[in-house]
């Protein structure tokens, strides 16, 4: 399973949880909106030239353009100078480039994210930054999907960069394979929630809609009102008397129990504590595959101890 497939598996699942009011151009940019009204006849972005010859790379570079709320994005893909050769293929490892206005008020400007910077101790030669096209995007956050894969093969690695409307940047790792080697859209769904939920709350001052829209997108209703006033004391999910959000570096996803469909959930405590939680799950209507997070039990080692015996781990993509 190669990269392109784990790329559109992760564009299929952002394109489920995309707000319904994101609009995103073309791959020439010629959006159905307006980027300049009647109102606000000054164009606040203003896309420099780029001379670059990208016919010889394998995968073109990718471009976003929308507005949602009092948001306007602008995310490009260009070539920085690195690229590599696979046979006769030649990829680029694409950075990309933001600008990011809020309230017509620059928030990004011309800001640069690449592998190395993303990646961290875990960057490689020969892998390749991917763009997911379409962002989640709450009042105070605009939370952008990466794949770094090496071609045609299925090693690949998940990003969730955090973009905030105060100009705070967080970075969160997720994964369409759980910890014990199955992939399942649920899993990356599971961490997507972590990592949006999480966030929000550790905003300096937590915004009441930005996180309903996060409950709602991935919780039943009955749920998200559970979760609706929590904070990040003593909260019900997550079960820390002051959850840190950078524990979520240690988040692991384990398989659902088909019988209970539960799964468990596990991070660990700067001072190497380690705290389990079950999932209650429940399927979306009219889904097959797609689950809300529906509740919450307690949880411990135990119940995770043996399963990757137990099992069928899906060939390849998450064997490596």
């Amino acid at each position: 399973m190669n990269v392109k497939y784990f790329m559109f598996a992760l564009l299929a699942l952002m394109l489920i949880m995309a707000c319904s009011g994101n609009k995103k151009s073309d791959a020439n940019g010629a959006g159905g909106d307006s980027l300049a009204t009647a109102k606000d006849s000054v164009q606040l972005y203003v896309e420099e030239e780029d001379k670059t010859d990208y016919s010889k790379f394998v995968d073109k570079p990718v471009r976003v353009d929308t507005t949602v709320g009092d948001w306007e994005i602008h995310a490009r893909q260009f070539y920085n100078g690195r690229k590599f050769t696979v046979g006769n293929d030649v990829y680029a490892d694409y950075a990309v480039k933001f600008n990011i206005f809020k309230a017509r008020k620059p928030v990004f400007k011309n800001y640069k994210v690449d592998s190395k910077a993303l990646a961290g101790s875990g960057y490689m030669d020969g892998f390749s930054l991917s763009l997911a096209e379409y962002f989640e995007i709450t009042p105070t956050t605009v939370y952008v999907g990466f794949g770094y894969c090496e071609p045609e093969t299925d090693n690949c690695a998940e990003y969730i960069l955090a973009l905030g409307g105060d100009g705070s940047v967080r970075k969160y790792e997720a994964s369409l394979c759980s910890a014990d080697g199955d992939m399942d859209g649920y899993v990356d769904d599971v961490y997507w929630f972590f990592s949006l939920y999480v966030n929000e709350l550790s905003q300096a001052s937590p915004n009441a809609d930005a996180i309903k829209q996060v409950l709602n997108r991935y919780c039943t209703k009955a749920f998200a009102k559970q979760l609706q006033s929590q904070k990040l004391k003593n909260n019900l999910l997550l079960a820390s008397p002051q959850f840190d959000y950078r524990w979520l570096r240690s988040l692991a996803v384990y398989s659902m129990d088909m019988q209970t469909k539960t799964c468990v959930v596990s991070y660990t405590k700067t001072d190497g504590t380690e705290v389990y939680r079950r999932l209650k799950m429940q399927l979306k209507p009219g889904h097959e595959y797609q689950y809300y997070i529906a509740g919450v039990m307690d949880a411990d080692k135990s119940d995770v101890v043996g399963d990757e015996d137990e099992e069928e781990t899906v060939e390849g993509f998450c064997s490596h």
